[in-house]
């Protein structure tokens, strides 16, 4: 079996300008990156992992089963949040599904950084 590694989001400090964050916007998207089904019959499990250090803000992963991105209908499949106070933690997701590809929509970003988000199947 071989196993998977996409970067859904490298390091984004709040204030810092970097890939599809403005430095000021507190709502932005990732990249989508490929999922377990973008292969075909690869499988439907897929785990992201989320490193966060002094993070507020909301962390949505989304997916689509569109074939290319272009025709993407987005959906929620996992939030991971502390919009309220500081947090510095590695949280795992596990999410089933036959999507193609994912993304995180990253809303109420206040202060911290996000170490990196991936995903693996």
């Amino acid at each position: 079996m071989t196993l998977n590694n996409e970067t859904i989001l490298g390091t984004t400090v709040y204030g810092e300008a970097s890939g599809n964050y403005d430095g000021s916007s507190q709502d932005f998207l990732s990249d989508p990156v490929r999922a377990a089904n973008y292969y075909g019959g690869q499988g439907a499990i897929q785990t992201a992992s989320i490193q966060v250090t002094d993070f507020i803000g909301t962390i949505t992963l989304q997916a689509t089963l569109a074939d290319q991105v272009g025709q993407a209908a987005w959906f929620d499949v996992a939030e991971y949040s502390d919009a309220s106070s500081a947090v510095t933690d590695y949280h795992l997701i596990t999410v089933t599904g036959n999507f193609t590809f994912m993304r995180a929509r990253i809303t109420g970003f206040d202060a911290g950084t996000i170490n990196s988000i991936t995903l693996t199947y």
